[in-house]
């Protein structure tokens, strides 16, 4: 079967990892099959994309087998090594979209599964690391899925005005193909920052929440908000916080069999500078409408897909010539002169926020235990600014992930110590009521960071 890309596949040029360590045994044939076993579960990963100049292709069932280093791991220094070698390295055209390192000592292993997302988010990542995890210690056959085609989404759904839709199409096209090309590939040099709270103090944030009726994201986008602000102060602020919508959730019948289709919708929410808004009311207020945008953004899914399909692609000249003009327009007196500083922080002023939740890996018959695990994002044009949590042994960790061109290293040094102050005052022992422990719960988070 032959499928062309959605088009936010074709734009997204971003290497993601997961890199597990686990204590315990596996042998090379077991791996081996795992590997094998969730390959042939999954179109996404039997598949090879090819570029063609109407855009690019999907080839299912016709990879190769998916690639496996083996390397001798002496120190944490081999890991880090390797992250960067898998994170810099661009899956070839005949080559399946995920790849695997393992890094073999006596003691502990490290398990290096890498994919595109083209084809995979990190949300959908972690559903292919629990089956390769769980593959290793059970020879069940894993059900193939189907392959999800755009019509899944589009459904029966057909335009008003069939006639305004080809025309707008058409007018979107012919401006799109009035941006330039970029002859030189950006030079994107990201860094990471992570932290964590503790076992106490994470269920301490959930039961909070939940005594206010909120969301732990709608929390999460606050803090980030009111982070931001510290930071960045009232002109400087980046004006969207940007949050991916798992379209999995028994809202489209057909996505129901493939846990790891990528290419849903996304919604955004204005970050408003009024630090004088007590912080809880402005949590429900977020809750409220978040609610909504999700809703909104479900319900437009139909229309957006038939019109988009209906695009002509960009080239991956034309994105890096984007991104070079956003790159010009990074905040100054010009730019802000100008009307211009929609281009603040060298990411078109949007700041990501992809929530993972919880992540449950462990099992009880497996052979090993899974002592961490830990994700990292490389993008090949577009710049990367975003903050992921996600909870693992009832620990709420943060990956922020920015390109330097968006947030210098004090400046995303300061956002990390703000998030974590803004967490110890509101859970300091005046705010939490009976829960003890919160001075100690504060000094752990800072450690930890």
């Amino acid at each position: 079967m032959r499928r062309k890309l959605f088009a936010i596949e074709q734009v997204a040029d971003v290497n993601i990892i997961y890199v597990v360590k686990l204590e315990g045994s596996f042998n090379l044939s077991q791996l081996q099959s795992a590997l094998s076993r969730v390959q042939r579960k999954h179109p996404a990963l039997r598949g090879l994309i090819s570029d063609e100049p109407d855009g690019s292709y999907f080839e299912v069932d016709s990879a190769p087998e998916i690639p496996l280093r083996i390397v001798s791991r002496l120190s944490e220094d081999d890991c880090q090594r390797e992250c960067q070698t898998e994170l810099n390295t661009i899956f070839a055209s005949d080559q399946p979209q995920l790849r695997a390192v393992w890094l073999r000592s006596e003691l502990e292993n490290d398990l290096l599964l890498s994919t595109s997302h083209r084809i995979c988010d990190a949300m959908s990542m972690f559903t292919i690391v629990k089956e390769v995890l769980r593959a290793l210690h059970s020879y069940e056959e894993l059900i193939p899925y189907k392959t999800v085609t755009t019509r899944d989404l589009i459904g029966d759904y057909q335009p008003q005005r069939p006639w305004k839709s080809k025309l707008a199409a058409r007018l979107f096209n012919s401006l799109l193909r009035l941006i330039p090309s970029s002859s030189r590939m950006p030079e994107n040099k990201e860094f990471h920052l992570e932290w964590k709270a503790d076992q106490l103090l994470s269920d301490t944030l959930k039961q909070r929440c939940k005594a206010e009726g909120v969301s732990v994201h709608a929390f999460l986008m606050v803090a980030l908000e009111r982070a931001l602000f510290a930071v960045f102060g009232r002109e400087k602020l980046p004006k969207w916080i940007i949050n991916p919508i798992d379209l999995r959730r028994g809202r489209f019948a057909a996505l129901k069999s493939d846990m790891v289709f990528f290419g849903g919708g996304n919604f955004k929410i204005s970050t408003v500078p009024a630090p004088d808004v007590e912080f809880w009311a402005r949590v429900r207020g977020v809750n409220e409408k978040i609610r909504n945008e999700v809703e909104r953004e479900i319900l437009n899914i139909p229309s957006r897909f038939h019109l988009i399909e209906m695009l002509r692609p960009l080239t991956s000249r034309q994105i890096q010539w984007i991104v070079r003009l956003g790159d010009a327009f990074k905040f100054n007196r010009i730019s802000s002169r100008f009307g211009l500083s929609e281009l603040a922080n060298g990411s078109w002023n949007r700041f990501g926020l992809s929530n993972l939740g919880n992540i449950v890996i462990n099992e009880s018959d497996a052979p090993f235990r899974v002592k961490d695990l830990r994700l990292y994002i490389h993008s090949f044009n577009v710049r990367m600014l975003g903050l992921i949590p996600y909870t693992l042994d009832g620990e709420m960790r943060f990956y922020c992930v920015s390109d330097e061109k968006c947030l210098s290293r004090n400046e995303a040094d300061s956002l990390k110590l703000e998030f974590i102050a803004l967490l110890q005052r509101e859970f300091s022992p005046i705010n939490t009521g009976d829960i003890k422990g919160a001075p100690m719960m504060a000094a752990e988070l800072v450690r930890n960071g």
